[in-house]
């Protein structure tokens, strides 16, 4: 009973330790990895599709100053985020879902009845290739056709 005891407040205590860890307190200089936990989250402003934590152009640096400012504040993640989704608009936020389904279910759609609609028509070609197969050719009898006798002949002496 007492291991049990023991091993409850052992996973209290860790969890809040962990808690605590993650949040920075308010005064307290945030360390590089804090701040890039962060930045990691956001777009660059200036180049397209780099992830925040790892440009180097002289706004990307301005911001990093700016979320290292507001964990010493003692601002979450999330507010931090929301801070620069609110100043500059969604795109820099990375990871964002578009924000109407047709964005993304209309892709999947397209391509199923893409799908749908090539396996319909190749079943038709399929169809259709083999109705359309010609006949073998009519032997024809021999002196019916002077010419084809003729090219035959000439054939039979060339090889």
């Amino acid at each position: 009973m007492k291991r049990i005891q023991l091993a409850i407040l052992l996973v209290g205590f860790l969890t809040v330790a962990s808690a605590s860890a993650q949040e920075p307190t308010p005064g307290r200089q945030p360390s590089p990895d804090d701040v890039n936990r962060v930045a990691a989250q956001l777009y660059c402003p200036v180049c397209e599709n780099e992830p925040l934590d790892v440009c180097q152009t002289p706004a990307c640096v301005q911001w990093k100053a700016q979320i290292a400012q507001y964990l010493a504040d003692g601002k979450s993640d999330d507010e931090i985020i929301q801070i620069f989704v609110d100043r500059f608009g969604p795109r820099v936020k990375a990871n964002v879902l578009p924000e109407t389904p047709i964005l993304w279910i209309g892709p999947v759609v397209v391509a199923i009845l893409g799908g749908a609609f090539a396996f319909v028509v190749i079943r038709r070609m399929i169809r259709q290739g083999r109705a359309a197969q010609p006949a073998p050719p009519a032997r024809s009898t021999p002196g019916a056709d002077e010419y084809a006798d003729r090219v035959e002949r000439d054939l039979k002496q060339n090889l």
